[in-house]
Parts: C-alpha cells; structure tokens; sequence
C-alpha cells in the first residue's frame, strides 16, 4: 500500500536578516520526495536551495539542484525527484524581511 509523509522543514520560521537558514534535516530513509510546499509569508523574496546528505549528521553534504526564488507573500511548490537519506532546505533573503514567516514542507511518497 502507499504511504504519503508530510514533513516540516521550516515552521513558521521569522527570518528577520540576510544570513543563510538551514531547515530541520528531513529522514526521507524509506520515501522518495515528491513536492516541496513553500508559503513564504516573509515581506521579502526568499532564496532556497535544497540540500542531501547520505549521512543523519548531515556531513558531506550536497546542493540538490539549483536554487529557486520565491517572491514575497507567495504560496507555491518545487518538485525534486534526487534520492538522498537525509534532507533540508536551506533559506536566505537577499533584503531582511522586517514581517511574516516561513513555512516549508515535503511531501515524501513510498510505493509499499
């Protein structure tokens, strides 16, 4: 049977500067990520980039594709069909956000 896993990586994260966020790394051990759910409810676009690592500590650990923009106030998704153990995001504005949050999640699928 199916099995479909929702994951937060970020949860209602008040980004409120310019450095570099990483999200809560993501066990994706028995799924395959499918959809990643961004509601960017920060006043400013937000960076993101997503990030895997064969290992639970996260070291050695790899950019998964390139990085996609996400403007200001917008709710949208991104697909990602690589495989890696572990998972997360990592966010970045290029301007502080001064209002609102961020929010994303992953939306992982096994076919047993």
């Amino acid at each position: 049977m199916a099995r479909v896993n929702f994951e937060k990586t970020f949860d209602a994260e008040a980004i409120r500067d310019t450095s570099a966020h990483n999200g809560a790394v993501i066990n994706n051990y028995d799924f395959q990520l499918k959809t990643i759910i961004i509601e960017n409810h920060l006043n400013q676009t937000v960076t993101l980039q997503c990030e895997g690592s064969a290992h639970s500590d996260f070291s050695n650990s790899f950019n998964i594709g390139s990085s996609f923009n996400v403007g200001a106030n917008v709710d949208t998704y991104q697909t990602c069909d690589s495989y890696f153990p572990y998972m997360r995001i990592m966010a970045q504005c290029g301007s502080a956000p001064t209002t609102g949050d961020l929010t994303v999640f992953l939306i992982q699928y096994s076919g047993s």
